[in-house]
């Protein structure tokens, strides 16, 4: 953002002018007989002064305090704010017609945040300058603007990108301009983030000029919907609305098999597909926000699910494995029919057709043929094969880089308006090797990183965020054609509406120049999304987050999914107490923290609040993963406390009835649990359809049942010790952890 160097300087200026005009009157009655100036022309030149620097100076800290996302490329001060209260009008070109309509619903939507009413909506015909108005209209080929332009005297910069906007604020107007419909879109959200509390009450929308345009021409996010939660059709509508707030164009779904392909009914899971009606209302509504929906079907790997079924295990490169075998021309007219009921129904120019981690692929049936002219040649050679069938439906073709980049001297052969969607989610130092070897061979590339919100408690956004840094910086680097992020569901059990922050950050990145600033991303994000003024949020959520680090930091991973469903008085659970004890106290603290805010800020936030229990889940997850391992750490230790001290009856008897009294530690484990299942089932059900989440609370009774298991255990053992004075090993209670 290009305003800082103009606001210092500027502010230097117009400070220095006051201080020399103090000194010059102070030099000039204390040492000088005769002055240059009288007195009244000198407060006169000082009171001018003053008052031109105070009426500047609300605009120019403006300027350096709005917290918009993705930031603007350049912002300057102008003369004065804009007092936002419902007397203002909104003025558009034919305003009943559908793409108005959406532009200033959007708006409205924040007047409603504000004021707590709605700005009457007039056209741009009906201007005239009496009106304290927000316009809104084109760069180009309206003489209503050029008219309003010219009484306004507002001089209009060139913006050449379609996507472009320019939005200029003075006392009595606010004109935002795009240079198409989507620029004028992507404009208003800008807007929607400048209409700021005042510190003396009221609303106002800060004195600054804008000019600004994506870094990306494609700024998207790829949302796994085939392990496990398949989202309703409304909540992906509202998923679509979020993104094209923060300027993305692209939404991506991720295809194996919830699609009911009538041609093929075993296909789609009843109640866990999507169906043709619901696929073009969801590209109807997409377009009306400017986001493109592209669907990735897997035509190579991922397939399991389809594979599974003995009707297509023939087509398995291993039995019932996968991999899409390219031995067998079956798997060829399979692609074909299922391609022939999906595309059309799909106006955008791209199709992705997956094909990443193909790991079976020469194991089984083409291992002679890999064999004989490799692995590379028989993965390349089924990519053209599928391009071949997809020819007809005039797509650019997306595919997964993964496999691709092991054979860079293939890559050649490969058709040039194919686009490698390179991925990797790891914070690297750079990502050079993902991009140079695709750009090399003349091919395009996108930069797909990821939220890391896969097969964990919460996102781990300090993985996150570095990976999305670096990777859309070296991408613009090397001439991507734009961002996909991605968020997955690898074990089913992903949440989207905790994922928002590095998703954000995403769309911002796209947007912004070069190397996007993750603490200024973390300053904006409170109010950019939850219209939250003091960065509570944000903290919070990094709090959360640091359960990774802490974890990671004893070198067992970070707070995954896995670790969460380990029983803890195994084994392996026991191993892995030992290597977390010294950071579960500020685990659980780092947790709690998070959750005090979640719970306050929960009542208070304007915007997006729906999300916010989602993060209280995720916090109560994460605290009881350490109340998990320390409980049973000290339950552990005061039984082998115990078993060596069997001779004194009351030192015995008293640790036991601890473990199991009303409160105690066993019961702690199970209540917790089923608390926790019922939280989670209710945040599934407002966000996916009923589908799958069974195999997700079958997890939650099996280790709920492992703990009510344990608590009977120990009050049989307490029982049998009042009768017989003995104890059975510590290790046959899963008890491996003394002192």
């Amino acid at each position: 953002m290009k305003d800082e160097g103009f606001v210092d300087s500027f502010l230097a200026y117009n400070l220095s002018f006051f201080i020399c005009h103090w000194s010059f009157v102070i030099f000039q009655f204390r040492l000088c007989r005769r002055p240059v100036l009288s007195i009244a022309q000198i407060e006169t030149m000082i009171f001018t002064r003053t008052w031109f620097l105070l009426i500047l100076l609300p605009g120019i800290a403006a300027a350096q305090e709005l917290k918009i996302l993705p930031q603007p490329k350049e912002v300057k001060a102008t003369r004065e704010a804009f007092p936002a209260d419902t007397k203002v009008r909104i003025f558009i070109r034919d305003p009943k017609n559908s793409e108005s309509e959406i532009i200033v619903r959007s708006l409205q939507e924040d007047v409603k945040l504000a004021l707590d009413a709605s700005w009457k909506v007039e056209d741009l015909k009906q201007w005239n300058s009496k009106s304290r108005s927000v316009v809104l209209g084109l760069l180009e080929g309206n003489a209503d603007v050029t008219r309003i332009l010219k009484a306004r005297k507002v001089a209009v910069p060139k913006v050449e990108d379609p996507e472009g906007y320019f939005l200029h604020v003075s006392r009595d107007q606010v004109t935002v301009l795009g240079k198409t419909n989507p620029g004028l879109f992507y404009g208003v959200q800008t807007l929607r983030q400048m209409i700021m509390p005042q510190s003396g009450g009221g609303y106002a929308i800060p004195g600054v000029e804008i000019r600004d345009w994506p870094s990306m021409r494609y700024r998207g996010l790829h949302d796994d919907i085939s392990r496990g939660p398949i989202p309703k059709t409304e909540f992906i509508r509202s998923q679509i609305r979020r993104a094209a707030e923060y300027k993305m164009n692209i939404w991506s779904l991720y295809i194996e098999h919830v699609f009911d392909y009538q041609n093929h009914p075993l296909i789609g899971p009843k109640g866990g597909a999507l169906t043709r009606e619901e696929v073009q209302e969801l590209v109807t509504y997409a377009r009306k926000f400017y986001v493109d929906l592209i669907p990735e079907q897997q035509a190579f790997g991922h397939l399991h699910h389809v594979l599974k079924y003995e009707k297509y295990n023939e087509l398995a490169e291993t039995p019932h494995g996968h991999v899409l075998t390219p031995t067998n021309e079956k798997s060829y007219d399979l692609v074909r029919q299922l391609y022939s009921e999906l595309v059309p129904l799909f106006p955008s120019k791209f199709f992705h057709i997956g094909s990443d981690e193909t790991v079976e692929l020469g194991q089984g049936k083409t291992k002679k043929l890999a064999d004989e002219i490799g692995i590379g040649k028989v993965y390349f050679n089924h990519i053209q094969k599928v391009a071949e069938i997809m020819k007809p439906y005039n797509k650019r073709l997306m595919f997964w880089g993964d496999i691709a980049m092991r054979y860079p001297e293939l890559l050649q052969t490969l058709p040039k308006d194919m686009i490698v969607m390179s991925w990797v989610y790891d914070p690297l130092s750079d990502f050079v090797s993902y991009l140079k070897p695709f750009r090399d061979a003349g091919l395009d590339v996108m930069v797909c990183p990821g939220a890391s919100n896969w097969s964990r408690t919460s996102p781990n956004l300090d993985v996150a965020l570095r990976n999305i840094q670096g990777f859309v910086r070296d991408g613009q680097k090397y001439g991507a054609l734009g961002m996909f992020n991605t968020t997955w569901d690898d074990d089913g059990e992903a949440l989207f509406n905790m994922t928002w922050f590095p998703v954000v950050f995403g769309a911002s990145a796209a947007w912004q120049p070069g190397e996007s600033g993750i603490d200024e991303f973390k300053a904006r994000f409170d109010w950019a999304f939850y219209r939250n003024t003091d960065g509570a949020l944000a903290r919070a959520m990094e709090s959360l987050s640091r359960a990774h680090t802490l974890l990671s930091s004893k070198n067992v991973g970070d707070a995954s999914d896995g670790l969460f469903w380990l029983d803890p008085f195994s084994e392996r659970g026991a191993k892995l107490t030992q290597q977390m004890s010294p950071v579960l106290r500020d685990l659980r603290l780092a947790a709690e923290e998070a959750l005090e805010t979640f719970y306050t800020k929960a009542r208070t936030v304007k915007k997006n609040g729906d999300t916010i229990p989602y993060y209280v889940f995720a916090a109560k997850r994460t605290d009881y993963l350490g109340m998990k391992f320390q409980f049973a750490e000290e339950m552990s230790k005061a039984y082998w406390d115990a078993y060596q001290n069997l001779g004194d009856r009351r030192r015995v008897t008293r640790t036991l009835r601890n473990f199991i009294t009303i409160n105690g530690p066993a019961y702690d484990l199970r209540d917790h649990l089923g608390d926790l299942k019922t939280e989670y089932r209710d945040l599934w059900l407002a966000e996916n359809r009923p589908y799958w989440l069974e195999s997700v609370l079958v997890k939650y009774d099996s280790l709920q049942q492992k703990f009510s298991d344990r608590a009977l255990s120990v009050i049989q053992w307490l029982n049998y010790f009042n009768e017989k004075g003995a104890l059975p090993p510590p290790e046959t209670l899963g008890f491996f952890l003394k002192n």
